[in-house]
């Protein structure tokens, strides 16, 4: 009969094969996984799936502090006499807003400061710089941009033509690139008509880790009635950090 040293030898070698075989299995699988990406999701989602996160957000929104620039000529009011340049403030939703605003009135450029409070709208004068009731084409409350039926998630659901460009990084927060078309009437009520033709060229960069849109871009398509088309350029930062917005005085 063998020694019992040599017949405990198969049913060891049972024993041993089930406990290397799970960490070598683990180690297998972890591999693939990272070989083909699934470790992160993040970075594998289709544009369909980042404009609706970018959607919920939106509506999700308490409050931002937003900066836009204008660059070529856009109009606010009716007569086409006063353009705008530039804007940036803060925005408490859903009916609050404090901005200053840039203007171009002839060959000046000229700084006004603006408050919506609810239907109240409020503007310093172009000569005094006194507050008082707003005037007919400073009535525009940037307010609208988290407005549901007709704000920036109502233009992002409305996209089309969408493609996923490189990955980029705004303000250091890695973000998607996104680029697509979006019809006029749909982004009229955002910047206040300033932006012509169609369909409008929109490009949005929207922060990986929280959905927030960090930045997007509104071009004119090119007419001849524009030596330069118009690029809206609006940026979002310092999302549902807490603003007092009150009446001015």
């Amino acid at each position: 009969m063998p020694p019992a040293r040599q017949r405990c030898r198969p049913a060891a070698r049972r024993r041993l094969l089930p406990t290397l075989a799970f960490p070598l299995l683990a180690f297998l699988a972890a591999v693939t996984i990272a070989a083909c990406g699934g470790g992160s999701s993040s970075g594998n989602l289709d544009t369909k799936t980042i404009l609706a996160k970018t959607g919920e957000r939106l509506d999700a929104v308490k409050s931002v502090h937003f900066t836009a620039a204008i660059d070529g000529a856009a109009y606010i009011d009716a007569a086409r006499t006063i353009q705008l340049r530039a804007a940036s403030g803060d925005i408490v939703v859903p009916d609050k807003m404090q901005a200053k605003i840039t203007i171009a009135a002839g060959a000046a450029n000229v700084d006004v400061s603006l408050v919506a409070l609810g239907a109240d709208r409020y503007q310093t004068d172009l000569l005094t710089g006194r507050w008082g009731p707003a005037q007919a084409g400073f009535d525009y409350s940037t307010t609208v941009l988290f407005d549901k039926s007709q704000g920036l998630s109502s233009v992002v659901g409305k996209l089309r033509d969408v493609e996923r460009l490189g990955d980029d990084t705004v303000g250091g927060q890695a973000a998607y690139h996104l680029r697509g078309k979006a019809d006029r009437a749909a982004i009229e009520s955002l910047t206040s008509g300033a932006i012509d033709g169609d369909p409008v060229t929109a490009e949005l960069w929207v922060a990986k880790d929280s959905s927030n849109l960090l930045k997007l871009v509104l071009t004119e398509p090119p007419t001849s009635n524009k030596a330069k088309p118009a690029t809206w350029t609006l940026t979002l930062d310092r999302y549902d950090q807490p603003v007092t917005i009150d009446k001015p005085q």
